[in-house]
């Protein structure tokens, strides 16, 4: 059987401390394996800490975001991106419309994410992996954009998040998940060797108290992917965090942190992996070119 590579990735971490506590405790149950860092985020310096706390065994990426709140770049710079009051637009339907009326270039989103990842850097994280704020860098230029920045910082992988639903699914997951599916029609595929995708995700269509280990084993005996990423978004809230913020528009997210930190932390996982002859990793411990472990990492 060839070996099968499991990225569990909580997207956000920074946008709020009840991200973070819960990337603290299903890293420590071996749940979670990956995060992305919303370097923008109210919480971003105090969970770029999580990085070498870990001594890398958590794998730390840039959550790229040209959504919600404020940008890295002068307003000027990226004029099609931002509102009046120089933020991002925090409507995603907005920014489509945007995208679709060509008011932003890709090499706008470019200059940004180029930006954040500068910003990473700075704030100690030496990325492993880029994906996006609502999938954003999935829309057809913007994930070539990605990619450039990605090889242009030695960045080894970037979500594509396609996830291979069932053909007799048409609730709003499997809907959701087709929308993306059909943006990733018209993606130009990295073939450098320096900059890799997933097979697929999981975690699109399956979200919040659906995010169950029983769905993840059947789908991974129907696909069986070489490098499978689990998308999620957990949270630990508590009632003394401070707010969202309001600069970042409406956001649903904390709606399905609890469901997903109680999913992720409940039994069963650790044994759909072991049945799968799956390995729990990070995409900083996997080699873009070869798709299998790095050697330091083998065992």
């Amino acid at each position: 059987m060839p070996p099968m590579y499991v990225v569990v990735n909580v997207d956000d971490l920074g946008l709020s401390s009840a991200v973070r506590r819960a990337v603290e405790d299903l890293a420590g149950l071996a749940r979670v394996s990956s995060a992305t860092l919303l370097v923008n985020g109210p919480d971003a310096p105090a969970a770029a800490r999580l990085s070498a706390q870990s001594g890398g065994a958590l794998g730390i990426g840039v959550h790229l975001n040209i959504l919600r709140g404020r940008p890295e770049s002068p307003a000027h710079e990226i004029s099609g991106l931002v509102g009046p009051q120089g933020l991002f637009l925090g409507d995603y339907v907005a920014l489509f419309k945007r995208y679709l009326g060509r008011a932003f270039t890709p090499a706008d989103a470019e200059r940004e994410w180029t930006r954040q990842v500068e910003r990473a850097l700075a704030l100690g994280v030496a990325p492993t992996h880029l994906d996006s704020e609502k999938h954003i860098h999935v829309w057809p230029g913007l994930f070539e954009a990605a990619c450039r920045v990605a090889e242009a910082f030695g960045i080894g992988w970037v979500r594509r998040p396609v996830e291979l639903v069932s053909p007799l699914r048409w609730d709003k997951g499997g809907r959701r998940a087709r929308i993306l599916n059909t943006f990733a029609l018209w993606h130009q595929v990295p073939r450098s060797g320096r900059v890799a995708c997933p097979h697929s995700v999981f975690g699109v269509a399956d979200q919040g108290a659906d995010l169950l280990p029983g769905r993840l084993q059947a789908y991974m005996k129907r696909v069986r992917p070489d490098v499978l990423e689990v998308v999620c978004h957990p949270g630990a809230p508590r009632e003394d965090d401070a707010p969202l913020p309001v600069e970042y528009g409406p956001m649903r997210i904390s709606g399905q942190w609890k469901a997903e930190r109680d999913a992720l932390a409940a039994p069963g996982w650790d044994a759909v992996l072991a049945d799968a002859g799956a390995r729990l990793t990070h995409y900083g411990q996997l080699d873009p070119a070869t798709r299998g472990l790095r050697p330091e990492f083998r065992q």
